[in-house]
């Protein structure tokens, strides 16, 4: 489980080191290193690991072979991803066109989403988290916790 935030330095080579908490919460079975692309939704790269996007690679078989909707999804998202092996240093080099896309030039903030992370700027990181710190705080929004006893708690 990826949790957490860290920012660390990027170099002019693009490399960057990925949190030794994130390095133990992926599973390097199939390939040591991470699997990355760009966000739909934000201005930052996703992360995950080989298993995780297996996962989505066989999601997507179970939509018509021919559809718009997996062309759209397959292409988005499978065709612009990236393995990035790590060093021997637990570092890896995110190419130019995903430092890019989410603007990040000498620091990188690694975002815990649980199964999942992020690669942020650290400024929209920061700018991000209090847009929806605040939206929380709005909405009301809660949380319901299942115990073992499965009665719901608030």
């Amino acid at each position: 489980m990826f949790l957490s935030q860290y920012t660390y330095k990027v170099d002019n080579k693009g490399r960057v080191s990925v949190p030794a908490d994130f390095r133990i919460s992926i599973n390097t079975k199939f390939f040591n290193g991470i699997i990355a692309f760009r966000s739909y939704k934000f201005t930052a790269i996703e992360g995950l690991d080989f298993e995780k996007m297996k996962k989505i690679a066989d999601s997507l078989d179970d939509l018509d072979f021919f559809s718009e909707s997996k062309n759209d999804i397959t292409t988005s998202i499978l065709s612009d991803s990236y393995k990035l092996p790590f060093d021997s240093e637990g570092r890896i080099c995110l190419p130019h066109e995903l430092l890019k896309f989410a603007n990040i030039k000498n620091q990188a903030t690694f975002v815990g989403r649980g199964s999942s992370f992020q690669i942020w700027n650290p400024n929209a990181f920061k700018n991000y988290l209090q847009k929806v710190r605040s939206n929380i705080k709005k909405r009301k929004l809660s949380l319901i916790i299942k115990n073992t006893n499965n009665n719901d708690k608030k």
